[in-house]
């Protein structure tokens, strides 16, 4: 529609033409925004368990997973919406970095359920198992999921 020029659409019939074209994308953008049988957090019947790596080197000798539960109507739609949820008002110990919400500066990236990503991009998808946060794997841990950026300055500078 970008290359088409605003004068194609003026004429008595094109009005049918682009109401077609706006069926049309709108069914296709609908249609690939959520695969079918793939649930969402708005849709969760049941609260959802996440199970988030903890180490503070002042308190505990081993890092550790533990178990929170979520109540996802009472929470955003993203990774990052739980972990706040869960520092206001579950645990407010659980340290973990985040600034944008925009995917842009890549502070909230984490590894959860096993593939690195960026907590602000990534949707809850409810299920029966827990969903598993954990620090990069490539990174020193600071606090619980805060990992040292020293060596990643550096290199930069």
């Amino acid at each position: 529609i970008d290359h088409i020029s605003p004068r194609t659409f003026e004429t008595p019939v094109s009005s049918f033409t682009m109401a077609a074209m706006r069926t049309m994308l709108s069914s296709r953008l609908s249609s690939s925004a959520r695969p079918a049988g793939r649930a969402f957090a708005a849709a969760a019947t049941k609260p959802q368990v996440f199970s988030i790596y903890r180490y503070d080197p002042e308190r505990a000798a081993k890092p550790f997973m533990q178990e929170y539960t979520i109540d996802l109507k009472q929470c955003g739609p993203m990774i990052l919406d739980a972990l706040i949820k869960v520092k206001d008002e579950v645990d407010s110990t659980l340290s973990f970095r985040r600034s944008c919400r925009e995917g842009i500066c890549g502070s909230c990236a984490m590894n959860i359920n096993g593939k690195n990503g960026l907590a602000c991009l990534l949707y809850i998808e409810p299920g029966a198992a827990p969903i598993e946060i954990q620090p990069l794997p490539h990174s020193y841990v600071v606090k619980d999921l805060v990992p040292d950026l020293t060596n990643f300055y550096n290199q930069y500078k």
